[in-house]
């Protein structure tokens, strides 16, 4: 046991010195994401404080009866909403602990401790709970801290949901599009219940599973409530059992993955000579309308983009996440309404938003270390950022056409007009992104990691960065539609888009020329950032 906690505390301290290294390098944009979160956080401590002054008010045979809903509430939450936003907290780098003599149980401890960041929204609600039910004046004595139960059981559950899952994409990555499209459409599933009657038929089925016998939400209710026999008891013992076995099976899995992911990674790449030739016609393109070098690095990125599962999973939900997210919420609207109308823009605009990602705001992170490269040989960097932004191009125009396809499949009206004006909003703010992403890709650049799907790569610099990109989106394509209004015109729209589609173009130039004057200035920074390592503990799935 001291063993154990002497690894703890060493992988802890290393943790915290690596951690300790990055804070002089503290922004602005840093600041101001710390300022979200607290905010974020401050709303669900807000929650709690609720509970703790209205749980007092609420009769107990009521409270007994909707309780186990509301605890069923927060082990959904916890085990899902981190899934399906792809942030699953703080987890292991296991294969940066692999070649430290450190004991299966130490890592397993540590990172069933750094399930407490899966969502510590929770923590403050069940925290909440315990108090207003001690404050409750027909409730005496400590049947309230029952409710710390649900803690090690969300954990353990948590722990074996992420190894499941992780398991699942890592090892078998020809399913890691398919689970992505899973998981996308498992998010927006609480959207279209709300703006269907499906989700009234569904409200039976949910508060019978909440109020079912031997579940843990329900038993670890009954006990905190004051009902104290020993079948809820051994019924949660039961349950915690069962979910440290399956969280320490699942987690020994993993080890023994990252043991063996040497000789793996080598038997497993002799797929891909096919899938390059079947592209090779493809990747051919370039050469015959492009001179080198820029022909070759546009066949490179062609090459190389289409091979790499973030990208291939990102472009996927660019073009089909839109279509899940916005078209429900045409069914509650009256024909004609605003979204009905725009339904093309909005996809088109929110798919590039998440292309941005991937192509204009960060376009040497997949190039890492190698983007050296650029500055030794003889190629101008003017070029290189010529042929980034020429790719995303290729790729925003094939998005486009994706979701105008999607959308002809579903049978959704699409006129002419709207196709052109959904086209002219996604050039307009696609040459605005690569004015500023150009700029982004030099001054917060960054390494991705091709093969993780799931794992959050974005720093707060970049997260910032995405917001106000997003709000700049909106002032564009705003003052389009604010046209549309004064003029009573839909083609106010377009002439708005192509006038700022001209003011992009020349911003564009010189944009350029000052990233170019940026890179040159700053490489050994810039190339500095994109080969920095990663931590013993991460952000991730």
């Amino acid at each position: 046991m001291n063993g154990a906690r002497a690894q703890i505390s060493a992988i802890a301290w290393a943790q915290m010195r690596t951690m300790r290294n990055h804070l002089p390098r503290t922004s602005v944009g840093t600041v101001l994401v710390w300022l979200v979160s607290i905010a974020w956080y401050g709303l669900y401590a807000g929650l709690g404080v609720l509970l703790v002054l209205g749980l007092p008010r609420i009769a107990l045979p009521h409270l007994r009866d909707y309780m186990p809903i509301g605890l069923l509430g927060v082990l959904a939450f916890w085990q899902l909403v981190p899934l399906l936003t792809m942030s699953t907290g703080w987890s292991l780098q296991l294969n940066k602990l692999q070649i430290y003599p450190i004991s299966a149980t130490a890592l397993f401890a540590i990172e069933v401790l750094l399930r407490l960041t899966t969502a510590p929204e929770m923590i403050l609600i069940l925290l909440g709970a315990i108090v207003g039910l001690f404050r409750h004046p027909d409730l005496a004595g400590p049947w309230p801290l029952w409710l710390l139960l649900y803690i090690p059981l969300n954990l353990f559950l948590s722990l074996t949901i992420r190894e499941f899952f992780l398991n699942l994409v890592v090892r078998r990555r020809r399913f890691r599009e398919l689970f992505a499209i899973v998981i996308i459409l498992v998010s927006v599933l609480p959207q279209f219940l709300a703006n269907t009657g499906l989700g009234r038929k569904a409200l039976p089925y949910v508060l019978a599973v909440g109020r079912g016998d031997w579940t843990p939400w329900r038993d670890i209710s009954n006990l905190s409530t004051g009902i104290v026999s020993l079948q809820p008891i051994a019924a949660i013992l039961v349950w915690t059992i069962l979910f440290y076995a399956l969280a320490r099976r699942q987690f020994v899995r993993s080890l023994r993955y990252e043991e063996s992911f040497a000789g793996g990674a080598v038997a497993a790449g002799g797929g891909h000579d096919q899938r390059a030739s079947s592209g090779a016609r493809l990747s051919d393109l370039p050469s015959r309308f492009f001179q080198d070098p820029l022909a070759a690095i546009l066949q490179k990125e062609l090459e190389s983009l289409p091979r790499m599962p973030r990208f291939r999973v990102i472009f996927g939900m660019a073009c089909f996440l839109g279509m899940v997210v916005f078209v429900p919420m045409t069914l509650r609207e009256r024909t004609g309404g605003f979204m009905s109308r725009n339904l093309l823009p909005v996809v088109n605009l929110y798919g590039l938003l998440i292309l941005g990602d991937v192509l204009l705001w960060n376009v040497f992170g997949f190039d890492r270390g190698a983007a050296q490269l650029y500055f030794v040989t003889p190629v101008r960097f003017e070029t290189v950022l010529k042929a980034k932004n020429t790719i995303a191009v290729i790729f925003i125009i094939m998005q486009t056409l994706l979701v105008w396809i999607i959308a002809a499949l579903v049978r959704i009206p699409i006129t002419a007009l709207s196709f052109a004006n959904a086209a002219a909003a996604s050039a307009v703010v696609g040459i605005f992104f690569m004015c500023i992403g150009n700029y982004s890709s030099i001054a917060i650049a960054r390494p991705v990691d091709p093969a993780q799907t799931f794992r959050k790569q974005a720093g707060g610099k970049t997260q910032m960065f995405v917001l106000l990109s997003a709000l700049g989106m909106l002032v564009l394509v705003g003052l389009a539609v604010l046209a549309r209004w004064a003029f009573h015109t839909d083609w106010a729209i377009l002439a708005v888009l192509i006038l700022e589609f001209g003011i992009g173009f020349l911003m564009y130039r010189l944009s350029t020329e000052s990233a170019v004057e940026r890179a040159l200035r700053d490489r050994e920074k810039m190339i500095d950032a994109l080969t920095k390592g990663a931590s013993p503990i991460g952000l991730g799935l």
